[in-house]
């Protein structure tokens, strides 16, 4: 199972790129003239397309993928894969509406937790937070059944169905509850710190923007946030040790590092106004 993907560079809400099929690239003794080696090489073909419309939004380029999917579509419309895929462009499009009839019908095809998953985020875009919500409760649910190994996935979206609610207390329990069922959960951890910043508690904050950084040392939406908080309470050094040690970390993408660059002038500027001060 791959890990979520980011929608318009954020974290709040996740997505999954899925691979429904199993068994497609079996090894399997087949003729040459065999009918059945003919549609496994079709399938070969397709899981190939499917795949570079995911590298695709992998890269943050939707626009790529909408033209592949486009043709796909017309000729395999009954894909569950392709109809989620393209459900997950129309989001990365800032097109919700659109996301969801993609992704209702990918889910009736493929009635699976992560495409359902995918569904609940395109709601919560689009403001249905009562659908959102209905889904994720009977997500939990399907999950055991399932034995879907991410619930964690799950918890975070009713957190984020809160957040954007304004029911923060609530929210703060979801996300407690993704990182009791997974630790190591680095989304959750950010959003419950944008919480406590939220509740005016600068300590917690600071201490969960940490943490989440502990298990994402190349993300810089934390090292923004935790920047900014410690540039909010004067504590420049802080500030200065925090973009520090994610410069040294050589698996940062070069726009990220560019912006730590930038951030970096900021601090150092709001230390100088601190000294004549």
């Amino acid at each position: 199972m791959r890990m979520p993907i980011k929608l318009a560079s954020s974290l709040r809400i996740l997505l999954v790129l899925v691979s429904l099929s199993t068994g497609l690239l079996s090894c399997q003794t087949i003729g040459q003239g065999d009918g059945t080696a003919a549609s496994e090489k079709q399938k070969q073909v397709l899981e190939s397309q499917r795949q570079l419309v995911r590298s695709a939004l992998d890269k943050g380029k939707p626009e790529e993928a909408l033209k592949s999917l486009r043709d796909l579509l017309r000729e395999h419309p009954e894909d569950g894969q392709l109809q989620n895929l393209m459900g997950l462009t129309q989001l990365a499009l800032k097109n919700p509406d659109r996301a969801i009839r993609h992704l209702l019908k990918a889910y009736k095809i493929e009635h699976k937790v992560a495409v359902a998953l995918n569904l609940t985020s395109a709601y919560i875009e689009n403001g249905d937070f009562e659908k959102a919500q209905a889904l994720l409760k009977a997500m939990v649910k399907q999950a055991d059944k399932e034995k879907y190994q991410y619930k964690e996935r799950i918890y975070h979206n009713l957190g984020y169905v809160h957040v954007r609610l304004n029911q923060q207390t609530t929210a703060a329990n979801w996300f407690k509850e993704a990182l009791d069922e997974n630790p190591t959960f680095f989304p959750s951890y950010l959003e419950l710190a944008r919480i406590y910043e939220k509740m005016k508690r600068p300590a917690m904050a600071a201490k969960t923007y940490r943490q989440s950084l502990e298990y994402c040392g190349v993300c810089f939406e934390p090292v923004y946030s935790l920047t900014m908080l410690y540039v909010n309470m004067k504590k420049f050094a802080d500030a200065r040790l925090v973009l520090h040690n994610f410069s040294k970390n050589e698996g940062v993408a070069p726009n990220d590092r560019a912006a730590a660059v930038k951030l970096m002038k900021l601090v150092d500027s709001g230390a100088r106004d601190q000294r004549k001060g």
